[in-house]
């Protein structure tokens, strides 16, 4: 067969979707020699699978709908028989099943759980094209439970439950990696960090609920404050700007640090060194970075909401991520609290176990297989 990639998201300007990307193709190329990959894009691209003769890069120039509109041209001019479709649901939107089959991806459901927090733009994009795209798409994959029950419950009559399967995201490799103290130290005096921090990572956006987080760092006792300070890693995303404005109404200026973009290494090494992790979101339809903070080692404190629970079951330390005072209590907790971070770290490296990106792709890759 030939089935087909869009790629665009592998440079990291796509979040999370670009990671699960490039990690599950990542397995499956690595797995695959009997069928063909076409993988498109409309940037450049170093093809470090150039060794392999079944992989084709394609570029495909546009920006917008108008990527879209050649991408499927493309896909039908080369004779794809499936598009994996990771990244968007335009071209599943277009496309006529019986020229071209489509695996469609769900990441999340928050452009219709939580549209008040998403993007603007994406939102309206999402909702215009989604319910066309699961009709006319052969197989639907979510990666939680959680989201295959709101896709199935939101389109009753569109009899989704057999099409739809669940495959769950893995973990990076350099999460593995164990990092020596002296890198650690090194690293964060690279960052000019002390040893102690509390740390969140995620793009800068509503439903991260960093303004939640902020405010419950607030009310921490003044000796907690000045012991651990609070570091947040991420882009900025949309709507961002009213975290600067609180950082400043909290009078947080000199406690809380912003890395907006840092290598994957360093970014390990300074999960590494954290005392704990915050994940407090409103709305997560997986939430990738809990698993790589429990490989790290790091006890993590997250929302009891959405797809989160299925991700950590009893190896978070849940708290209401609409009361600042349940996350302030629950970050008291696990700082204070040596035996709880050693329980939750410990129940971590357990629950990570069951997460990996080669059943993902073996999953995916078997249902297309057998039609």
């Amino acid at each position: 067969m030939k089935i087909a990639f869009d790629i665009r998201g592998l440079d990291g300007s796509h979040g999370g979707k670009g990671i699960w990307t490039a990690n599950v193709l990542k397995s499956i190329l690595n797995s695959d020699r009997e069928n063909e990959y076409f993988l498109y894009t409309n940037k450049e691209w170093d093809n470090e699978y150039s060794y392999l003769p079944n992989i084709h890069v394609v570029r495909v120039r546009g920006k917008g709908v108008f990527y879209h509109h050649r991408l499927y041209r493309a896909l039908l001019e080369d004779k794809i028989d499936v598009l994996i479709a990771t990244e968007s649901y335009i071209v599943p939107f277009l496309h006529d099943p019986k020229k071209l089959k489509v695996a469609l991806i769900v990441h999340d459901l928050v452009a219709f759980k939580s549209p008040a927090k998403h993007q603007r733009r994406a939102t309206w994009i999402e909702r215009f094209t989604l319910k066309k795209a699961v009709k006319k798409s052969r197989w639907i994959f979510t990666v939680s439970q959680y989201t295959k029950k709101d896709l199935v419950q939101m389109y009753p009559k569109l009899n989704l439950e057999d099409k739809t399967t669940v495959v769950y995201a893995g973990i990076r490799e350099i999460f593995s990696h164990r990092m020596d103290a002296n890198k650690i130290i090194s690293v964060q005096r690279r960052y000019n960090l002390e040893p102690d921090y509390v740390m969140m990572a995620g793009t800068l956006e509503p439903r991260k609920n960093i303004l939640g987080a902020l405010e419950a760092y607030s009310l921490l006792s003044p000796k907690n404050r000045q012991i651990y300070r609070f570091v947040v890693i991420g882009k900025k995303g949309w709507y961002y700007k009213e975290i600067f404005q609180k950082v400043k109404s909290l009078n947080l200026q000199l406690r809380v640090k912003f890395l907006e973009y840092i290598p994957d290494d360093d970014l390990v090494t300074l999960m590494q060194g954290a005392k704990i992790f915050l994940f407090p979101s409103f709305y997560e339809g997986f939430g990738l970075p809990i698993l790589e903070a429990m490989q790290c080692g790091v006890p993590v404190l997250a929302s009891r909401v959405t797809s989160i629970p299925e991700l950590g079951v009893d190896a978070i330390h849940y708290a209401d991520p609409t009361d600042a005072v349940d996350i302030a209590d629950g970050i008291t907790q696990l700082l204070e609290n040596e035996e709880h971070r050693t329980q939750l770290r410990n129940k971590g490296y357990e629950q990570v176990k069951h997460f990996s990106w080669g059943k993902t792709a073996a999953a995916i890759l078997n249902m297309i297989v057998r039609g």
